[in-house]
């Protein structure tokens, strides 16, 4: 009896260990496999417009976000702001592997301010990757990413993304979407407001001329053919989106002229989000906007004012 007890007790014993060494060789495990997988840190930034973006993100984590609008310009607190985002997420400038930093159009000194900060602070970094990304393209996938998330049918929606330039003048584009993704169809301009809002009330009365013939074709044939339902459902999905700070800042008279001709985004959602850049990179929407640090180089789109009094 005594030795039975006894060989239980050191199987018991046994049985402890091998567990526990187990468990060490599950921790060491895990420790290698984190060590072994490389964390990507990429930092975001816009001072395109008066609204100042910066994000930091592990991975597709986000672990820090900063918006301020500024009245004047933001060369002198935008160092500040880094120094506060790197502080408050307790990461390090050497810890970044990947950069992502609008090139306008918008503000000449603003777009000039981020890649110039860029520049400053990453010189002599070869470990780092870097992406420009133009600021219409992103307002275009921010109205896109948003669609997709609250529409069931999202083909062929229409966005335009405007930016202001003072005055009534905007910076815009237009995309659509397609199978699942946007398309650039009308190329980045400068134009009066006015301009942008004749040509959706042009593109809103060639719609409703479409339907009107697609109607009579409808009461002409007893059954609707195949290419007239496909009409009809297009015609229904082909609504316009409107996105951007001149949004925002010219809401009332672009709801004064287009009415329910447009789909605007809520206020909060109108500007730029800097984390739109990194869900761009990190969904594969810049890749072939890779470049290096010298050939960083801002897209006004026009002139300055001083080139233009030169002429």
């Amino acid at each position: 009896f005594p030795y039975t007890t006894l060989f239980r007790s050191i199987k018991i014993k046994i049985k402890i260990k091998i567990k526990r060494k187990k468990l060490k060789e599950t921790k060491k495990t895990k420790r290698k496999t984190n060590k072994e997988r490389k964390i990507m840190i990429t930092f975001a930034i816009t001072t395109t417009t008066k609204l100042a973006g910066l994000a930091l993100y592990e991975d597709d984590k986000v672990l820090g976000k900063i918006h301020i609008e500024v009245a004047k310009s933001h060369s002198t607190t935008i160092l500040e702001q880094i120094e506060c985002l790197l502080k408050w997420t307790g990461k390090k400038l050497t810890d970044i592997k990947n950069v992502v930093v609008s090139i306008g159009p918008g503000s000449f000194t603003g777009v000039r301010i981020a890649i110039s900060v860029v520049k400053g602070i990453f010189f002599g970094r070869d470990d780092v990757t870097f992406y420009e990304v133009n600021e219409l393209d992103a307002l275009g996938y921010q109205a896109f990413f948003d669609i997709c998330a609250t529409c069931s049918n999202f083909l062929d929606k229409k966005i335009y993304a405007l930016i202001d330039s003072r005055k009534e003048k905007v910076y815009f584009a237009a995309y659509k979407v397609f199978e699942n993704k946007l398309e650039l169809v009308e190329d980045y301009k400068v134009a009066k407001l006015d301009d942008v809002i004749l040509e959706i009330k042009n593109q809103k009365f060639e719609k409703n001329e479409k339907n009107k013939e697609i109607e009579k074709e409808d009461k002409n044939k007893d059954k609707e053919s195949r290419e007239i339902k496909k009409n009809k459902e297009k015609n229904k999905n082909s609504e316009i989106y409107m996105i951007g700070d001149a949004v925002f800042n010219y809401r009332e008279k672009i709801e004064e002229n287009l009415e329910q001709s447009v789909h605007l985004f809520e206020e909060k959602n109108l500007k730029i989000d800097v984390a739109t850049f990194v869900q761009m990179m990190i969904s594969g929407k810049l890749e072939d906007k890779k470049t290096d640090i010298f050939n960083l180089r801002p897209n006004y789109l026009e002139k300055s004012q001083a080139e233009r009094d030169k002429k």
